[in-house]
């Protein structure tokens, strides 16, 4: 019996392609967007949750980020029993060779930590052992990708590797990049941190606490919680750190692992937004639901095929119950098959998806039974519910009221107008959002920076005064640079933090150190104070003056201990992205003795490749082979907000995944609406209706519903993007028109659907319409 009435629903659906194609594609479609987020989501909250010792990891954090000196590990070590280990972590860029390999120097991603990493983390080595790989000082592990970028085929194990300024560490193990469910940055090396002073040149490296660069990582004795000792490691830090001290920071918390990666509390790792997590969820939902109203609406609309069979099935003896389960199981099975088909779309727009997201999900490589097992829930589950309504309404029908086809009479299909009206005020409300995120974008990207961005390119190079002069010389000799300059921090790289105490007062400048040619070629202006110029001089951005309630031209300034004139007042540039406000800035001139760290140069708008190509054959001759790093200060900016670029797209794709099951949801209930009328229409012909009013009647109510899920969009939606937009200290103003525009497509969308449908209805002969009745 079971597989006879699934032969008869086989031959329905063939029988009506239209209506079998748009459900299929449509759970097909929705289910794509479902899996691919569904897998995004469960991703990211898994981060962190496989380490073996995550309830006694804890990463120390204060109000603001987990930046913190070298030598505090050890103090809290010693005065707080219940501490087991703790490990420093400090990332740096560099490049290393084959030790004895000189042409074969290549960019690496280096992530410093004390030995005791992998006793905190449960990272497996590939080659190596967890317990010594980092023992000695100037151990180094390597990821598979680049141990073979460097050594190919032969085994790295034991081989030594010299990194730019000459320090040799050996290799003693082999990792898998880092999977993305952990907040560890990817990275090419691991190294002891005992080698970090070589690194850097610098021998006091982890000597002190001057410098606020390290994270930190601590794990708890067992059976204790670091969580509650955060005022403990406070007062230490407020006796013995001169941060704390003058009250740069005021809280310290040691913040369990589990909870870093959704954390405000910005250090050297990946994080990512409860907020976006949250909005991708309510999207999963809101498809799901769009996709069985969609399902619904659609399978009632098809009532009029089915009636009579329902009917004949009662009057042989078929109970409403055997109906009902009927409905569902074809409702599943139908599911199932839709399930199908958006998997194979799901893994055909991974990439898509990855790039969007900056994630790799890995639906194949991350199959298992255990999704195997959710795939099916969620089929059952959905399959289950799409059918239940549908097969409550066909099966209370009367059979004696189906014959004589007076059931159509008494159904109004309210509910269903509802549906579609939720279907719409969804959809209004992405694009409402969508709009705002690009505009935004457009408004981010085209805000003046109070700099030139066009044809510039920043080349990444420490160089000292010698080097400088030989390679400015080279690009002299281009004939497409029009300027070049000598710095120590740019607008898009940031400066040195320099923080001190100003008239009692703890002060935070970003620092940069220029040529004479930086102010002409990045297009900054300054007011000259009238100070003489001498070696030692210095500018202040307009914000500094403000700050400190300085003179507007004030002709000297105290510098730590030393009273230097100002030359000018710098016009306020941006050396962040406006998520934050313009801070105060300090430049000076870069001296013989200093290292520039990039060469900013302006290139005509003529040939830039061949320009480029040039450049780098200067590069080339002054470094060797080292590797060539450089990138055009517009692309850098408009890095700065890729997320919010990539976000715009994903809600716009929703968006239009909404309209396509809106339109597929409404041209169902037309059909349905419509054939309730069709005795109606036929007799207003009859009597002298003209198309137009007939599509007038048909069309209104549909007007009305539209509206008013406009009036319930709209303030879902300028609620969500006014919570959004208080992350950026500059942002665009959420206009009338954006709100307009959306309803606007919403109802010219419905319209579109309805007069099809309806002028189909209106235009029928209504001899027809009458002999159907």
């Amino acid at each position: 019996m079971v597989l006879q009435n699934i032969k008869t629903f086989i031959k329905q659906l063939t029988k009506n392609k239209l209506y079998t194609v748009i459900t299929v594609f449509g759970f097909a479609v929705s289910l794509m967007f479902v899996v691919l987020i569904s897998a995004y989501i469960e991703q990211e909250l898994s981060v962190d949750q496989f380490h073996k010792n995550k309830a006694r990891l804890y990463r120390l954090v204060n109000e603001a980020n987990s930046s913190f000196g070298a030598t505090i590990g050890d103090k809290f070590t010693t005065a707080i029993p219940e501490v087991e280990s703790y490990v420093r972590v400090y990332y740096r860029k560099d490049f290393f060779a084959p030790e004895g390999v000189s042409n074969k120097k290549l960019n690496a991603e280096i992530l410093t930590v004390d030995s005791a990493f992998f006793n905190l983390f449960s990272f497996p080595l590939v080659k190596g052992n967890t317990e010594d790989a980092l023992k000695l000082g100037n151990s180094a592990i390597l990821t598979q990708k680049y141990a073979q970028a460097l050594f190919g085929d032969i085994s790295p194990i034991g081989k030594q590797i010299r990194s730019r300024n000459g320090t040799v560490l050996q290799v003693t193990g082999i990792i898998e990049t880092f999977p993305e469910n952990t907040q560890f940055r990817k990275c090419d090396i691991i190294a002891n941190i005992v080698s970090l002073p070589n690194i850097l040149g610098y021998e006091a490296a982890l000597k002190n606490d001057n410098a606020s660069v390290f994270n930190y990582y601590f794990l708890g004795k067992p059976n204790t919680s670091l969580s509650e000792k955060g005022t403990q490691a406070l007062s230490i830090l407020k006796k013995e750190n001169w941060y704390y001290k003058q009250e740069r920071a005021k809280t310290l918390e040691f913040e369990p692992i589990t909870e870093s990666y959704f954390s405000s509390k910005k250090g050297y790792i990946r994080q990512n937004s409860t907020t976006l997590i949250t909005v991708l969820s309510v999207i999963v939902l809101v498809i799901l639901i769009l996709a069985i109203i969609n399902y619904i609406n659609l399978t009632i609309a098809q009532a009029s095929f089915r009636n009579k069979e329902m009917a004949i099935r009662k009057l042989m003896g078929s109970s409403r119950s055997a109906l009902i389960k009927q409905h569902i199981l074809e409702s599943i099975l139908l599911c199932t098959v839709a399930t199908g088909i958006g998997i194979f779309f799901a893994i055909g727009a991974e990439p898509i998806f990855n790039n969007l997201l900056d994630t790799n999900i890995g639906l194949v490589e991350n199959a298992d039974f255990h999704s195997l097992l959710i795939i099916t829930a969620v089929t059952l589950t959905i399959g289950s519910i799409s059918g239940l309504f549908p097969a409550l309404f066909l099966t209370k029908l009367h059979p004696a009221e189906v014959i004589k086809g007076s059931f159509q009479r008494k159904n109004k299909s309210s509910y269903s107008k509802v549906l579609v009206s939720f279907q719409f005020a969804a959809t209004i409300a992405l694009i409402i959002c969508s709009t705002a995120i690009i505009k935004q974008t457009n408004f981010l990207r085209q805000y003046d920076l109070g700099f030139d961005k066009e044809n510039i390119v920043e080349i990444t190079k420490y160089l000292p005064y010698e080097k400088r002069q030989v390679f400015s010389d080279a690009l002299e000799q281009i004939p497409g640079i029009k300027q070049f300059s000598f710095v120590a921090g740019s607008p898009t790289g940031g400066g040195n933090n320099q923080s001190y105490t100003y008239n009692d007062k703890p002060v935070s400048f970003q620092e940069f150190m220029v040529d004479s040619a930086f102010f002409s070629l990045m297009g900054i202006k300054y007011n000259p104070t009238g100070a003489a110029w001498s070696k030692n001089v210095l500018w202040l951005n307009e914000t500094t003056v403000k700050q400190l309630g300085l003179e507007s031209q004030p002709k000297s300034f105290k510098r730590y201990n030393e009273e230097l004139p100002v030359y000018g007042i710098v016009e306020d540039f941006h050396f962040s992205d406006l998520h934050e406000e313009v801070g105060m800035a300090m430049l000076r001139p870069l001296s013989d003795k200093s290292w520039s760290w990039s060469i900013l140069v302006k290139i005509s708008g003529g040939d830039i490749a061949g320009t480029m190509d040039q450049i780098k054959s200067a590069f080339d001759s002054l470094t060797g082979s080292e590797p060539f790093e450089y990138e055009f200060i517009d692309s850098t900016i408009d890095n700065w907000y890729r997320k919010e670029a990539n976000t715009a797209k994903i809600i716009t794709y929703f968006s239009l995944l909404t309209i396509i099951i809106s339109i597929m949801g409404i041209l169902g209930l037309i059909t349905y609406y419509n054939q309730l009328r069709t005795k109606e229409i036929g007799i207003r012909k009859v009597n002298g209706a003209k198309i137009s009013e007939i599509l007038t009647m048909l069309n209104k109510d549909f007007i009305k519903w539209v509206a008013i899920a406009f009036v319930l969009a709209c303030p879902i939606a300028y609620y969500a993007m006014n919570k959004w937009l208080e992350n950026f200290a500059y942002k665009t103003e959420l206009s009338w028109w954006i709100f307009a525009m959306a309803g606007a497509l919403a109802m010219g969308i419905a319209l579109l659907t309805v007069s099809w449908q309806s002028w189909r209805a209106a235009s029928r002969n209504p001899v027809e319409a009458l002999r159907y009745e």
